[in-house]
């Protein structure tokens, strides 16, 4: 291991513990007692296990704190919301935006009845999808180019309580859960695009299924006495409202019978379903451990991010790729952790991989202070389907703010010269590189950086992980 990554990891005391974050589940039904540091272990499996459930609820918290839908994908409950233009360096809404794609989103309360969403027919097979995920962040259904093609349909998202019958035309979408957020992608070919995409977009509908029945897609959402369109962003709890929050959420949303075992484990330090630590009278050094964990639960993620990324990016030319489980978690409660502080709304490895390349080719984390290169060869050019896109992104995984307002380089970003061989050099830095401006992707001028690498509908030969990723050559 080069000698950074291991003073990385020596000043990052959470990674030695990050292995023994879940160690206490096969001993959890043993009798203990429960002194401050076995509460803050347990503290931190559930930091670990509640904050994608918590993730989802401020998302939906943000998203729908509109009255109205505006141009960034917010809108109230049970309403879609499109994204106008491609995300920039102003976009903060959601951690690793993309810059190819313009968002549609829609917060669901299937509580009173389902909801239909027309997508309409899309000429010239331009990519588009819709990603449904319940409120433990698992995308549970697709619908777009890959899965339902380019004709148009009704699809109707039924929750767990209706069982009445639909109209003929319409599919049904089953979700274990009252609250679902979809999440839509309509591709955008190049600055020029936004006029096809946006034509795509105003096709989109979402229809209570009462009203579908009635009029159809001639329904219009009541308007509001008072307007709002700007959101007004939710934040995580802290301390003990962390884990009053979680018991909020997981009454709402009941967990599935996979995660008993630590649900048993939590509710020993009264963690769960319908609890609320602040009100539950706990021992003074239960409290302690407890609040000790909530203070360290974001360096926990951390590390367990560095933890899963180091090994892939050792194997990858410097790039973390993703376990095929994303998307799917299962018990993994780790990676559905880390995918949720880190780039929420992942799709599942079928419709699109987003490999990190954080290290260059010897090991070293990417510094904006330095200048590197992506050197493709001709014929290695990301296998794909639909698109692929090289992004930069800051220290927060937003996107890098710049004079020439370029977020990414793709195959249809325009003046991108290739070499007289075919091959493609992306120049990373923080300035102008000489001579080779049209291909230039800027970078912040400073600390660690990182760039995702997009593959939209990846090729058998990414999805069974032989591709061969470009290095990231520092060079000057």
């Amino acid at each position: 291991m080069p000698s950074h990554l291991r003073r990385l990891l020596t000043c990052l005391p959470a990674v030695c513990a990050a292995a023994a974050v879940f160690a206490g589940f096969a001993s959890a039904s043993a009798p203990a007692p429960v002194t401050e540091a076995r509460a803050q272990q347990i503290g931190t499996d559930a930091y670990v296990y509640g904050v994608p459930l918590l993730e989802f609820v401020r998302q939906q918290r943000t998203q729908t704190s509109v009255t109205v839908p505006n141009d960034l994908s917010d809108a109230p409950t049970n309403q879609l919301g499109n994204q106008r233009q491609l995300a920039t360096a102003a976009h903060q809404v959601i951690v690793a935006p993309n810059n190819d794609t313009l968002y549609t989103m829609a917060h669901l309360d299937l509580s009173k009845g389902p909801l239909v969403l027309h997508v309409p027919a899309v000429a010239h097979h331009h990519y588009y999808v819709f990603e449904f995920i319940d409120p433990y962040t698992n995308d549970f259904h697709y619908v777009g180019t890959r899965t339902t093609g380019d004709g148009a349909g009704n699809y109707a998202i039924v929750g767990p309580k209706f069982h009445g019958r639909l109209p003929a035309d319409v599919h049904r979408i089953v979700s274990h859960y009252e609250q679902v957020w979809i999440v839509g992608r309509t591709l955008v070919y190049g600055p020029s695009g936004l006029a096809a995409a946006h034509r795509i977009q105003n096709g989109y509908k979402l229809v209570p299924l009462k009203a579908f029945e009635r009029v159809g897609l001639n329904y219009r959402a009541p308007r509001p006495k008072r307007i709002i369109t700007t959101h007004t962003a939710a934040q995580l709890p802290t301390g003990l409202a962390f884990f009053d929050a979680l018991g909020r959420a997981l009454a709402q949303n009941p967990p599935p019978a996979r995660d008993h075992a630590i649900l048993k484990e939590l509710a020993t330090v009264g963690i769960g379903s319908g609890l609320h630590p602040s009100t539950e009278h706990l021992p003074a050094a239960t409290v302690a451990g407890l609040e000790a964990a909530v203070a360290d639960g974001p360096s926990k993620v951390y590390a367990l991010r560095v933890g899963i990324v180091l090994p892939s990016e050792a194997k990858h030319n410097g790039w973390y790729v993703a376990p095929s489980d994303i998307g799917n978690f299962g018990t993994d409660y780790n990676l559905r952790a880390v995918v949720a502080v880190y780039g929420i709304a992942a799709n599942i490895p079928a419709e699109a991989m987003y490999p990190v390349g954080s290290f260059d080719s010897t090991g070293a984390l990417l510094n904006g202070a330095d200048r590197y290169v992506i050197h493709i060869p001709a014929g290695d050019f990301p296998p794909v389907n639909y698109y692929w896109s090289f992004t930069a992104y800051d220290q927060k995984l937003y996107l890098v703010a710049n004079a020439i307002h370029r977020y990414a380089i793709s195959q249809f970003t325009p003046g991108v010269k290739r070499n007289p061989d075919g091959s493609l050099d992306i120049y990373l830095q923080a300035t102008p590189p000489a001579g080779h401006v049209s291909n230039w992707l800027p970078v912040p001028s400073s600390g660690e950086f990182e760039i995702i690498l997009r593959m939209y509908g990846p090729k058998r030969s990414v999805l069974d992980d032989a591709y061969a990723y470009p290095p990231i050559t520092k060079v000057g």
